[in-house]
């Protein structure tokens, strides 16, 4: 049976759990390429973040940059997408202390970053992504590129329900 692999984003908070609120650590992350979960890798993944040990657990303020593979709206070519996103959470912890839905420390004081970056990282996309301004799209019939070709199909845009008043125009 195939182990799972432990995410490059998972931080050792022990020491601040067991300090003194207000305790803090500033982790600087750089990292060349990291696969923060099945569908999301990101290359490279940069920026800093300040965890703070609070009542409730280790709050993270932070701000991270990256570049996320994403394809074009019109014509789905792939396209390195630069993002950026804010860390502004709470892991809570002992972990029956969090909210339902909300992150929390494992026991152990291992924070794991990776759900977190991913949902960030997916919300920071916008909701068209152009591979340029001009971009043309794909042929709705043929699926050819546009911007690559052109194609030889007959665009018809009339309504179906409209087909009748076409042969009306067509008689006269």
């Amino acid at each position: 049976m195939k182990e799972k692999q432990k995410s490059k984003l998972r931080f050792n908070f022990g020491h601040l759990l067991q300090g003194d609120r207000g305790g803090r650590r500033e982790v600087e992350l750089a990292y060349p390429k990291v696969r923060v979960s099945d569908d999301v890798t990101l290359a490279p993944l940069e920026g800093k973040f300040q965890a703070s040990r609070t009542g409730r657990g280790i709050y993270l303020k932070g701000k991270l940059q990256s570049v996320i593979e994403t394809e074009c709206t019109r014509c789905l070519t792939p396209i390195a997408l630069p993002i950026s996103f804010e860390l502004d959470d709470l892991f809570y912890y002992p972990p029956s202390a969090a909210p339902e839905g909300e992150y929390a420390i494992n026991e152990d004081g291992f924070l794991d970053l990776a759900p977190l970056v991913r949902e960030l990282s997916l919300l920071a996309i916008p909701m068209q992504v152009f591979c340029r301004e001009e971009c043309k799209g794909i042929c709705v019939q043929c699926g050819q590129n546009l911007n690559e070709a052109q194609c030889d199909c007959v665009i018809d845009d009339i309504d179906p329900r409209m087909a009748a008043l076409r042969t009306l125009l067509e008689e006269e």
